[in-house]
């Protein structure tokens, strides 16, 4: 079911097929690797927590009771700044009770960006929160 518009296309793991998706970013922060020609035609850029915060609005109250695991999307959703992040992860944990699981895609450079707390402090809020690192980025020579 779809409650708002997506820049498509909208790439999400197979094991996300049940997940509601939040694009939180539009494309790839790497967007440069040879192998991968999966948002080449997106300019990455990171949406505002008040467009997410509307997004969470639009989903109607009682399929908010159906949702069990969301999916951060796109290619690079932890490059996200942390302290907006976890205000998303805030937003989603009061409005989905539900919720168990939360993925995204990380790069190897969004993952270095954040420290062992921040990274710990993301598994703690909303009932664990679930990185899914499936990208490996090379550099361009």
């Amino acid at each position: 079911m779809y409650y708002f518009d997506y820049v498509e296309p909208v790439f999400r793991p197979p094991s996300e097929a049940r997940s509601l998706i939040f694009q939180i970013t539009v494309g790839c922060s790497q967007n440069h690797c040879r192998f991968c020609g999966m948002y080449k035609m997106k300019q990455f850029h990171i949406r505002s927590v008040a467009e997410i915060a509307a997004e969470i609005a639009a989903v109607p109250l009682q399929h908010r009771q159906q949702y069990q695991r969301i999916f951060l999307a796109d290619g690079d959703a932890l490059v996200y700044p942390q302290a907006e992040l976890l205000q998303i992860l805030d937003l989603l944990a009061e409005n989905f009770p539900r919720l168990t699981r939360i993925g995204a895609y990380a790069s190897p450079n969004s993952l270095t960006t954040k420290s062992v707390t921040e990274l710990a402090e993301l598994k703690k809020r909303n009932c664990g929160y679930s990185i899914s690192v499936w990208k490996v980025v090379t550099r361009k020579r």
